[in-house]
């Protein structure tokens, strides 16, 4: 009887970028097979080393939790993965690409940042819409003079206008 034909396994084109990446981008965080397979077993895969292995040779395929996982594990987004092939330290244009992915990272933080910032100025405007329907409630004159910043009275400080003795002299 004739042997089976031995196959080799072709990883389809996603995995097989995966695998290039994740190779890659272990050995640029000096980080041995061994290593990320710790990560992944502190975060609830049951990996080994040689399952790192044969990922990164193409033998083993990956499921779209693993990679998941794996970018956890290496402290990277998952994109990095699955978007494109990341340049191997040797190939000339690794720099630029290192260059580009902490673009892209700081320009994520940028717009975090934005969001941080509109969302804060818009609870500003709100306390100060508060500030002002009270007082204007309350009979309380908030009008600011001349091109000076207003300052808010601290409550019950001298300067408070609500303060129950606001019409006693203030004292010096």
């Amino acid at each position: 009887m004739d042997k089976p034909k031995e196959r080799h396994l072709i990883p389809h084109e996603g995995e097989a970028l995966v695998a290039h990446n994740l190779k890659i981008m272990r050995k640029a965080a000096r980080l041995s097979q061994d290593d990320v397979a710790e990560r992944m077993r502190r975060l609830g895969f049951k990996f080994h080393q040689t399952q790192i292995a044969k990922i990164e040779n193409g033998t083993r395929s990956i499921q779209f939790d693993e990679v998941v996982g794996l970018a956890k594990a290496l402290n990277l987004p998952a994109e990095y993965f699955m978007t494109q092939a990341v340049a191997d330290p040797e190939d000339p244009h690794y720099e630029l690409q290192e260059a580009g992915f902490r673009l892209q990272d700081l320009e994520k933080e940028w717009r975090t940042a934005q969001d941080l910032a509109d969302a804060a100025k818009s609870r500003l405007k709100e306390a100060e819409r508060d500030y002002d329907e009270i007082a204007e409630r309350l009979g309380v004159d908030t009008t600011p003079s001349g091109d000076e910043l207003t300052f808010y009275p601290a409550p019950n400080s001298l300067e408070d206008p609500l303060r129950e003795d606001a019409d006693a002299p203030a004292a010096e």
